[in-house]
């Protein structure tokens, strides 16, 4: 049986919300949800449903797969350590930043130079 473990997808979706710079009322508000509710989710002390996670997820830019487990869907021996310690602590925005310069470079491999 697979436990979930809600203290632990509340700290990281209160940790994600404080990269991003969101108050608690402004997640809440995006959630359509109370900032109470949002407060328990965030403790761990209630449940929250597929759909809330799913928005969190989508307002993130997370895969749920993260909030879940604290992990996301690559594996970190495919890259470099120092990509994914870096991954790891950017935010969202900063993670699509890195997303898009990643394609820009490996679409064009010989009009760059190291």
């Amino acid at each position: 049986m697979y436990d979930i473990d809600f203290k632990a997808i509340g700290r990281r979706i209160s940790d994600e919300r404080q990269k991003q710079k969101l108050t608690q009322q402004t997640l809440a508000e995006m959630l359509e949800v109370s900032i109470s509710y949002l407060g328990h989710i965030e403790r761990g002390t209630r449940s929250l449903t597929i759909q809330t996670l799913a928005k969190i997820a989508n307002i993130f830019n997370l895969n749920i797969e993260y909030l879940i487990s604290g992990e996301y869907n690559y594996k970190p021996n495919m890259l470099p350590a120092e990509i994914y310690d870096a991954l790891d602590k950017m935010s969202s925005n900063q993670r699509k930043v890195f997303l898009s310069v990643t394609k820009m470079l490996a679409a064009a491999p010989d009009k760059w130079q190291v």
